[in-house]
C-alpha cells in the first residue's frame, strides 16, 4: 500500500536530525563517564530527553496532513551501543490513536444510563477477554466500570474495588499497573486463574489510559490496518484489515446505509488525522550506561506540544 511504503521511508532530514542528536547527546568521554558515574549519565539523560522532545517539537510544526504524519511516525533509531562510550541508546514513535481509550469507553458506560450503546461500548473488552478465556467478563467490566463512576453502588457482588483501595478513587484508571490491580481483585472475587493469562504487551497492543472528555476523542482510520483494533468492534469483520483502507470504509458515502458502521463511527470517532484535534504519539527513549538504566515512555501531543504520561516505571 502507498501509505505503508511512506511510512517505510526515512528522508534524508530525518537522517541528518537523528545523526545530530545522537552526536550531541552522546559526545561525552568514557573517561567522563568514570568519574561522574551515576550523577553524570543522569544528567546526560536529561539531555538526550530534552534534545528528543525539541526535534518533535519542531518536526511536529510541519505535520498538518496524515502523509506528514506518517513520516513523523517512520522517525527513530534503532537501540545500538555507542563504540567509545559504550553507552546504548536508541527511540521511537508511535501513534496512540489507532488503539482504544479505556477511560473514554468506561466513561461512556456509566453516562449510557438507558443502555443505548451498552453493546457497542462492551464488545472490545467482550471479545479480548474471550481471547483469554475468561469466565466472568461481566464482572471483570463491572469491577472496571467502578472503578470510573462517582459512587459507591456495586454494579456486581464484591465490584467496587475503591471500598478496599484508595487508589482506585480517582475515576479513572491510569496504568496497566493500575488495572492490574483490578485483575488482582477480580481473581480474588472470583477463583478465575485465566485472568494471569492477559498480557502486558498484548493490552498494549489495543489499549490505552486516556481522557474522558469527548471532544479529545479519536481513532484514526489510516492506523486501523497497522493495530487490529478494528476487529475488537467488529467482531472479527475483517479478517484482511490489513489490505484495507479504512478511511475509504468509513467515508461518509461509503456507511450512509450501513447503520451499524455509523454507530461505529460515531461512537468511536473514527476519523483520518486532523492537526486541530487532539492527537497522541507515544515515545519511547532508551539510554543505558554500565550503571544507569532508562527505558522511558511518555506521550507527546501534537496539538498542543505537551508532553504527558510520563511512565515513573523505568529501570534504574
Amino acid at each position: 500500500m502507498k501509505r505503508k511504503a511512506i511510512v517505510l521511508l526515512m528522508t534524508i532530514g530525518f537522517i541528518t536530525l537523528i545523526s545530530a542528536l545522537v552526536l550531541i547527546s552522546l559526545s561525552i568521554s568514557k573517561r567522563s563517564f568514570d568519574e561522574v558515574a551515576y550523577l553524570g549519565a543522569r544528567n546526560q539523560f536529561s539531555v538526550v530527553f530534552k534534545d528528543f522532545v525539541t526535534l518533535l517539537e519542531k518536526n511536529s510544526e510541519n505535520v498538518k496532513t496524515p502523509e506528514n504524519l506518517d513520516m513523523l511516525l517512520s522517525f527513530f533509531l534503532p537501540a545500538m551501543v555507542e563504540p567509545k562510550t559504550g553507552i546504548e541508546f536508541g527511540f521511537d514513535v508511535e501513534s496512540k490513536m489507532g488503539k482504544l481509550n479505556v477511560n473514554y469507553l468506561l466513561d461512556q458506560m456509566v453516562l449510557d444510563v438507558n443502555d443505548e450503546n451498552r453493546t457497542i461500548l462492551e464488545k472490545p473488552f467482550f471479545n479480548y477477554f474471550s481471547n483469554y478465556d475468561i469466565r466472568d467478563k461481566q464482572l471483570l467490566l463491572n469491577i472496571m466500570i467502578d472503578t470510573v463512576d462517582k459512587d459507591d453502588s456495586e454494579r456486581g457482588a464484591y465490584s467496587e474495588i475503591a471500598a478496599e483501595d484508595f487508589d482506585f478513587r480517582q475515576e479513572k484508571i491510569y496504568s496497566y499497573n493500575h488495572l492490574n490491580k483490578i485483575f488482582e481483585h477480580y481473581y480474588k472475587t472470583s477463583n478465575d486463574a485465566n485472568i494471569y493469562k492477559v498480557n502486558r504487551d498484548s493490552w498494549d497492543e489495543l489499549f490505552y489510559f486516556g481522557d474522558t472528555n469527548k471532544s479529545k476523542q479519536l481513532l484514526d482510520c489510516n492506523q486501523l490496518d497497522m493495530i487490529p483494533t478494528i476487529n475488537l468492534i467488529t467482531d472479527n469483520r475483517y479478517p484482511n484489515y490489513e489490505e484495507l483502507d479504512f478511511c475509504q470504509e468509513f467515508n461518509e458515502t461509503v456507511i450512509q446505509d450501513s447503520e451499524d458502521l455509523k454507530e461505529l463511527k460515531k461512537i468511536y470517532k473514527i476519523s483520518p488525522f486532523d492537526k486541530n484535534k487532539q492527537y497522541l504519539i507515544q515515545c519511547n527513549i532508551i539510554f543505558n550506561t554500565e550503571n544507569f538504566k532508562r527505558n522511558v515512555k511518555f506521550d507527546y501531543n501534537l496539538k498542543t506540544g505537551k508532553v504527558d504520561n510520563i511512565d515513573k516505571n523505568f529501570q534504574e
